[in-house]
């Protein structure tokens, strides 16, 4: 074990946290992985235990995890160090609505990656993530500086759920701007990463294994079977990566003790109410424009018909009279 963190030590992973590692490993050393009572750990889907654990806890879990992403798909980029920045965007006017990231990183290149975890409510994903992109690349350069030299921002979305209502079973979507003719990369300023954790879900439970499947395999897979561990019907898996891999195993026994934690609980708890609230009243809403786009359906359809059985009462009224006329003319000529 040691030998294993000496050596992430020379290849500079860590930032200005590694000092507390061995003092965390030793707290942590208890919580043996084949002790741990999954059923009692905190979803790290709920935004709280996320930025918990990757938020403020060891760069390296937030550096695995991410590098995990770039090499899922064949991006030349290996993050080695990283700071995790104020979560704020800053309001561009004053009617701006505040935006707070959950994750918001600076890379040692200067690149700046935004993290969102979203458990529930993604009908508005797509376009909160560019509008954080947009704010963040927007911030004002310093003087002198080349707008060709602003580093790129790239953004990492967590969805439970595809964000284009269909069920392609994709479990991640890179995007980048793109020629649309020959699908060449116009720049690299805009990077944004969405993944669908419910399609990751499903096709774990339906292959019974990680090592099985197309995407399966990889160290994203391993993160995801982590992160969405709530859901995943063989716990074995689980417990196998932790086996495998010793940043996966971190993260589990200090999710373990942080689940153990009252107030690191009741904090959690109270988020986990709140997104539940968060997610009724978003139903809710759903619910009455659902129904006021069919009233005003409706509405539309009874004016139709008005208008129609007008338009037939008139052409009525028309035949009419031209009968009359011709009844006129019919009784004037028998007359003669």
């Amino acid at each position: 074990m040691l030998k294993i963190w000496g050596i992430l030590f020379i290849m500079g992973v860590y930032s200005n946290k590694t000092k507390g590692v061995s003092a965390n490993m030793a707290s942590e050393a208890s919580y043996r992985i084949e002790d741990i009572d999954f059923s009692e750990l905190m979803d790290l889907r709920v935004d709280y235990a996320f930025k918990r654990i990757f938020g403020e806890g060891e760069d390296i879990f937030l550096i695995s995890l991410l590098n995990a992403i770039f090499e899922s798909k064949k991006l030349p980029r290996v993050i080695r160090s990283l700071t995790v920045a104020n979560p704020f965007l800053e309001k561009q006017s004053k009617g701006d609505k505040l935006s707070i990231l959950d994750i918001r990183a600076e890379l040692d290149d200067g690149a700046i990656i935004l993290v969102e975890m979203h458990l529930y409510g993604i009908d508005e994903i797509k376009y909160k993530t560019i509008r954080s992109w947009a704010r963040t690349y927007g911030e004002e350069l310093k003087e002198s500086e080349l707008y060709s030299k602003q580093p790129p921002v790239i953004c990492v979305t967590f969805a439970n759920g595809s964000l284009d209502g269909t069920d392609s079973g994709k479990i991640h979507k890179c995007c980048k701007i793109m020629d649309i003719d020959d699908s060449t990369v116009f720049s690299d300023a805009l990077e944004l990463h969405y993944i669908d954790m419910k399609a990751f879900v499903r096709a774990i439970n339906e292959t019974d294994g990680i090592e099985k499947g197309e995407t399966l395999d990889s160290m994203l897979a391993k993160w995801l079977a982590v992160i969405t561990e709530k859901d995943i019907k063989d716990k074995g898996i689980i417990r196998g990566i932790c086996e495998e891999k010793e940043e996966i195993s971190m993260v589990v026994s200090t999710l373990a003790r942080l689940s153990e934690d009252k107030l690191v609980r009741q904090a959690y708890q109270r988020r986990q109410d709140d997104v539940v609230i968060f997610n009724i009243k978003e139903r809710r809403a759903e619910e009455d424009r659902r129904r006021a786009k069919e009233d005003r359906r409706r509405a539309e359809i009874a004016e139709r018909r008005a208008e129609m059985a007008e338009t037939a009462l008139a052409g009525k009224d028309t035949e009419i009279e031209l009968l009359k006329r011709q009844l006129a003319m019919f009784t004037r000529k028998q007359g003669d």
